[in-house]
Parts: structure tokens; C-alpha cells; sequence
């Protein structure tokens, strides 16, 4: 009995991680042109994401961008040296973390500080100042039920890659029914009398 309850309980824990899921935008499907230039341009909203009328989407092709990718050639930088950058969905999201440095050009920013908010522009949470350098640097947050994002920064530039974040689907009736019956038998199994 106890092994059938343990077995009931990790096929619930697996059905219920399926429902949600992290998904990582690396900015790789944009084509920058070897210039930075607005995500706006390219795509309005990019990946369900609103990213901001300062959100840009370069490649390491630019001058002093070089280190700029995590990952691929693209990257997000933030334009015109935009020390607040809104990130918004219509759909609530969790917000994972994203890996950000900073460029190999002048006026550079050594700290970001990404707050999240839900749909009634509630602080769910706050990164507070991070430190950032020419390394990448992966800044979790963890927060969820978010509709946007800011992210502050020092007075310059800073590049994001491999954003990541997860939204919850809702489970389908049958799959939540048939959890819910299978915890009813168990339940009901063990009250029966012992021969």
C-alpha cells in the first residue's frame, strides 16, 4: 500500500510540473543586421513580451558589442543609455532570471536592479542593485504572477541574453479528474478492513 502511494503521489508531483514550463528567448530568431536597433521594429509584441520603447535587439557584429551574446549572436541592449526599461505581458508570468553584463563600450552601467509587478502594479519582488561587469552574470529573481518587469540601471549601457520565465497552463478537467479519482480509491482502500 505504501508503494502504491508513493507511486500515486509521483506520477501527481509529474503531472502537475507539466503544466508549467521554462521557456529561455535568446533574441537569435531577430535579425539585428549587424546594428542595434529597436525590438519594435523587428517584432511588436516579441515572443508575448512588450520590451520597452528604449528594448533593442543588437549582434555581436557591432562595434564594442563583441562580448554581448550569452549565448548566439543576439542579445538585448538597452537604447539610448536608459537608466529605466519596462519589459510587460498581458499574461501573467514567473519571471526566472536572465544573464546580463555589460558592453565593451564608453559609458557602461555597473549595476541593474529588476523589480516585478503584477497586473495591479503591485511590487511582487525586487532583485535590488546587482553588480554587472564584462562577464556575464546570471540574476535569478523568481518572482511570479508577473504582468511587466523594470529593469533600472546605473546611468548607461547594459546587455541581457537568455531571458527565462514560465506560465502556468491551465490542466485539462479529465487530467484533474483523474487525479482526483485515483486519490479517492487510495483513500478509500486504505479505510477498508484488514483480513
Amino acid at each position: 500500500m505504501k508503494k502504491l502511494l508513493i507511486g500515486l503521489l509521483a506520477s501527481a508531483g509529474m503531472l502537475l510540473a507539466s503544466f508549467a514550463h521554462a521557456t529561455v528567448i535568446n533574441f537569435d530568431d531577430l535579425n539585428a543586421a549587424g546594428k542595434n536597433s529597436a525590438i519594435k521594429t523587428k517584432a511588436d509584441p516579441y515572443q508575448t513580451f512588450n520590451w520597452g520603447t528604449y528594448g533593442y535587439v543588437g549582434d555581436t557584429k557591432v562595434t564594442g558589442y563583441a562580448n554581448a551574446a550569452h549565448s548566439g549572436t543576439n542579445f538585448f541592449v538597452n537604447g539610448f543609455q536608459s537608466s529605466s526599461l519596462s519589459i510587460g505581458s498581458t499574461e501573467a508570468f514567473t519571471f526566472l532570471g536572465a544573464w546580463f553584463a555589460i558592453p565593451a563600450v564608453a559609458a557602461t552601467s555597473d549595476w541593474i536592479n529588476i523589480s516585478g509587478y503584477d497586473a495591479n502594479k503591485a511590487l511582487i519582488g525586487s532583485t535590488g542593485n546587482v553588480a554587472i561587469s564584462a562577464s556575464y552574470l546570471w540574476v535569478a529573481a523568481n518572482f511570479a504572477n508577473v504582468s511587466s518587469l523594470t529593469i533600472t540601471a546605473e546611468q548607461g549601457f547594459f546587455v541581457m541574453d537568455d531571458f527565462s520565465f514560465s506560465r502556468t497552463s491551465v490542466p485539462e478537467p479529465g487530467a484533474l479528474l483523474l487525479l482526483c479519482l485515483g486519490l479517492a480509491a487510495l483513500g478509500a482502500a486504505r479505510r477498508l478492513p484488514r483480513r
